[in-house]
């Protein structure tokens, strides 16, 4: 028993034992839990804590994993969406375009209040950037016949030479083989305007020959269709006076003429479907 008192260490680890065990018997019998498993709890606890942390850390990896990829598909079916509605709206602002400018040109405003118009676009054009010649979308199956005035919001620009079931040639007043007569809006002077857009020419003009010996041109003057040769209705804006030349020998003047239509850019066109009055015939 002396040798016990002697070996400190052991008489210290031998009280704390038994202080311990008291105090677990006690905890034990107030919360209805054996000794046995309140020391087994205590051994225990620790670890099933850790078990507890690494089980949470783990679900949480996993979960953040499936939630990214169902974030990632999320994203991807919004971006699939956006990229549906911005073509949606790209349409919508072309279709609105194009009916703002359809509807530029059903009011078109000429002398004659009867005037019947179909609507065609543009499908194809000869070689260069000027649209002296080009096809349209209609044809023989919309009543388009030779001949036929073709024209836009801005004024004249052609008249068919060609039609198919389907489809349609125009020439339009730019070319050298084409052929109007207009009258000054102002002076009323009559003359005949010609093409003579070439593929170097910076600018389409007209050459407005033919004018009287007297007629007092400037620019800026309006030139309009006569109505004339039998094709053209009266009154549609042809373009503007820009410059007035006299010829050399003093017997006749020219004036150039630049049209209202931009013939570097046309999509739609109408033309116009009421039959003119053949002149040819009617002085027979």
């Amino acid at each position: 028993m002396l040798q016990l008192w002697r070996n400190r260490p052991l008489m210290v680890t031998i009280i704390v034992a038994v202080i311990l065990l008291v105090v677990l018997i006690i905890t034990a019998g107030s919360n209805n839990v054996t000794g046995t498993e309140s020391i087994l709890g205590s051994v225990f606890s620790p670890v099933q804590g850790a078990l507890y942390s690494a089980t949470d850390a783990i679900g949480g990896f996993f979960g953040r994993i499936f939630s990214g990829r169902d974030i990632q598909a999320e994203n991807l079916a919004l971006s699939a969406r956006v990229a549906e509605l911005e073509g949606l709206l790209r349409d919508y602002n072309e279709v609105k375009q194009q009916n703002d400018r359809l509807k530029e040109m059903l009011n078109f405003d000429t002398q004659a209040d009867t005037l019947e118009y179909v609507s065609a676009r543009v499908i194809g054009k000869a070689p260069g950037h000027w649209f002296n010649i080009f096809i349209i979308d209609a044809g023989m199956s919309s009543g388009i016949h030779v001949n036929m005035p073709v024209v836009n919001e801005k004024g004249l620009i052609g008249r068919v030479v060609h039609t198919g079931a389907n489809w349609s040639r125009v020439i339009s007043i730019i070319d050298a083989s084409s052929g109007v007569s207009g009258i000054v809006k102002r002076t009323r002077d009559n003359g005949m305007l010609s093409g003579r857009a070439t593929l170097d020419d910076e600018t389409a003009l007209l050459t407005m020959a033919n004018l009287p010996l007297d007629a007092d041109l400037m620019p800026g003057d309006t030139v309009i269709t006569s109505g004339l040769a039998g094709i053209f209705p009266k009154g549609i804006a042809i373009g503007e006076v820009v410059e007035v030349t006299p010829s050399s020998d003093g017997m006749r003047n020219f004036a150039l003429v630049k049209p209202w239509v931009d013939f570097s850019r046309l999509e739609e066109v109408m033309i116009i479907t009421t039959k003119q009055l053949d002149l040819d015939e009617a002085l027979q």
